[in-house]
């Protein structure tokens, strides 16, 4: 494999000859190439003017609470800014087996890979890659300057769409190129960048490689979906039967799952049936579904009926240059489900999660440390004590005002000590009937001055009343950037979609507390977790360890350089935790929600149908399910298993995490009143 591809005089368009499609084959059969051309399709970015570029990191060696970091950090969409996008995520061998063996890496690993694009005027995509993200996530988990350069060598692959400069070879100099046999390099380029006719002509080339590239990547993907569909079970002539909603005499299944499991059916029905089950299924850049953000998704609308379950997702649309991530939108969607049957099948009273570095033994309720939902609330607890420390870090305006008012003890030295914890917000609903819609769902956090009774913790020794200034001096200019950040900030967006089933949860179990025959109530105080139940190795105590040594290890503490040169260090001991125990509904009237949120209401049932863009610019998207006599979970079960036959672990994954976990069981489909005792 060429790393850098000799120049050419010939105009470079995506219609010239066999010389583009040579070498993007070749680029294309080997591993490095083709994962930097799937990077191009991930950012949706084919701008020649431009230069992708993609950096691997061997970080096999790394403790696991590390990774789990770097993952959360990534988990929602790529980073955007003026002048350049790119993302970051672990790759394991699996799935990746190609790349691991061209790159050298044995076992599992993971690979961290960073990928870029830039704005050539401002800055080189390498150098993103390091200024941007490696060393951005590296100093927010904590490691220094040494951890850093030890992580740099442990680039073991490059790909870029020209050959690299000068700055570029500086920063990626661990990755080995072996000028004598370009095929053994670890870094490859689209095209080369070295003279001056390359550079002047690298635009076009650039174009018409990723032009092509692009065209052959998509027709592999519509041939291995076409295999995919023809795949399916038949029984002689007759292909599956159709899965559909509309249709009682067809066994029903949710709606998000009906375009993924009624592939081969030209029913126009079934092909319609559930705007978020359309856009979960559709192509990416596909002109009806495109450019849905689903990071952004939350479940703003339910109704729990005699015509089943319907819901509506509330979403933003994609930013100018991203590419719609469906595998994201499933994973947030069985996010949610799992949330909402965690929150339903356990008691409310154990909804809390502490770090208290005193108490190991009392992190989270056992049975809500193994969902998603416990996890999202201790990693945004831990989360919350690094954003108050960067809040006030003292190049930032709050931070430098913040030490301006700060008192010191009698002895001259900084110390506070405060217990901080995310508690439920103003949440404001509309009841209207059997439907709920979520208009405004806040979380808040509280904090006090509280002294932490652990011997790695030096006393404070300010007396009450500087205390007291101090508590309040964080009560009054921290708390309220703290609180914004829980509320608007990506690196929250697992506990926020957490908090948003916890609320429909909570209307679920009023309901039924009132007499209502809900879709829920085999579930609810069940303790079932069923699939909720997390699998892998995650444990509440590898959030609580990270904590622990984050803490003792002064992460948390704030030092200051003075006009003479000296330095002043604020110790903080910040401890605290997540309570949703206690949500409290707060009912707007009908009028009102029509004058302050108008059409919301329109929107949310009409998207159960088909895709609707609200006057404000967001995207609704919704479905609804109908709950047959015999059991949901057993038509669901024999659904599963005729469509897949063994061979479909994809559609299991969609049917029973999706299906299963959001909506349950119901064996009566009767709206009858129970009477109240």
């Amino acid at each position: 494999m060429a790393s850098d591809t000799p120049g050419t005089s010939q105009s470079a368009t995506p219609e010239a000859g066999g010389e583009f499609a040579d070498i993007v084959h070749e680029l294309l059969a080997d591993p490095i190439g083709r994962a930097g051309y799937e990077a191009h399709r991930t950012l949706n970015m084919h701008d020649g003017n431009r230069n992708l570029a993609v950096i691997w990191f061997d970080v096999s060696n790394y403790q696991a609470s590390h990774l789990e970091s770097i993952t959360r950090q990534f988990d929602a969409k790529p980073s955007r800014s003026d002048y350049y996008i790119g993302y970051g995520k672990l790759l394991k061998r699996e799935g990746n087996e190609a790349l691991f063996k061209r790159i050298g890496i044995q076992g599992d690993g993971p690979l961290l890979e960073f990928a870029a694009v830039n704005d050539p005027r401002l800055d080189h995509s390498e150098a993103i890659i390091y200024d941007k993200f490696l060393y951005t996530v590296l100093r927010s988990l904590g490691l220094g300057h040494k951890a850093i350069k030890r992580l740099e060598n442990r680039a073991k692959a490059g790909f870029s769409d020209r050959g690299r400069c000068a700055k570029c070879r500086k920063l990626t100099s661990a990755i080995d190129e072996n000028n004598k046999d370009k095929s053994k390099s670890n870094f490859v380029s689209g095209t080369g960048y070295a003279t001056k006719q390359e550079k002047s002509e690298s635009a076009n080339r650039v174009n018409a490689l990723n032009s092509k590239a692009k065209s052959i990547l998509d027709r592999e993907q519509e041939q291995a979906r076409q295999q995919a569909k023809s795949a399916l079970p038949v029984s002689g002539d007759t292909q599956a039967p159709c899965v559909s909603m509309g249709n009682s005499n067809k066994r029903p299944v949710m709606a998000m799952t009906t375009p993924l499991a009624a592939g081969p059916c030209d029913d126009d029905e079934s092909a319609q049936s559930g705007a978020l089950g359309q856009a979960l299924s559709a192509n990416p850049g596909a002109d009806a579904y495109g450019g849905v953000d689903f990071s952004t998704l939350e479940m703003r609308y339910i109704s729990d009926g005699s015509e089943g379950v319907q819901y509506a997702y509330n979403s933003r649309s994609l930013s100018k240059g991203y590419q719609q991530d469906t595998a994201l939108g499933m994973r947030m969607v069985k996010n949610l489900g799992s949330d909402l049957r965690t929150w339903l099948v356990l008691d409310p009273q154990k909804f809390w999660v502490n770090l208290n570095p005193t108490e190991p033994d009392r992190i989270v309720d056992s049975a809500l440390g193994e969902t998603n939902a416990g996890r999202a609330m201790l990693e945004a607890d831990f989360q919350m004590k690094r954003t108050s420390a960067k809040i006030l870090h003292p190049d930032s305006a709050t931070g430098k005002q913040y030490w301006r008012q700060l008192k010191s003890a009698a002895d001259g030295s900084l110390c506070f000590s405060s217990r901080m914890w995310i508690v439920p917000g103003k949440v404001e609903v509309r009841q209207d009937g059997d439907a709920l819609y979520i208009l405004k769902a806040q979380l808040d956090v509280k904090t006090q001055s509280d002294h932490i009774d652990d011997p790695y913790a030096k006393p404070c020794n300010a007396d009450p009343a500087t205390n007291a200034h101090n508590e309040n001096l964080e009560r009054t200019l921290v708390l309220p950037k703290v609180v914004q950040a829980v509320n608007d900030a990506p690196e929250y967006a697992p506990l926020r979609r957490a908090f948003m089933a916890r609320i429909i949860a909570q209307w679920v179990r009023e309901r039924h507390q009132q007499g209502h025959r809900t879709s829920f109530d085999s579930l609810i105080g069940s303790k079932d977790l069923g699939p909720a139940k997390m699998t892998g190795d995650w444990r509440p105590r590898k959030v609580f360890d990270d904590y622990v040594r984050s803490y003792r290890n002064k992460e948390f503490d704030i030092t200051r350089e003075t006009n003479d040169g000296r330095f002043r260090r604020l110790t903080r001991y910040v401890y605290g935790g997540a309570d949703l125990t206690n949500v409290q509904l707060t009912g707007v009237s009908g009028p009102e929600m029509r004058k302050r949120y108008p059409q919301l209401a329109q929107s949310a049932r009409s998207s159960t149908a088909r895709r609707v863009t609200a006057a404000d610019g967001s995207i609704w998207l919704g479905g609804s399910v109908q709950v047959p006599e015999r059991g949901f979970w057993d038509d669901l079960k024999d659904q599963t298993t005729r469509l897949t036959s063994g061979n479909g672990p994809l559609l299991v994954v969609i049917l029973l995490a999706l299906g299963a976990v959001l909506f349950g069981f119901r064996n009566r489909p009767s709206r009858t009143k129970r009477p109240t005792v």
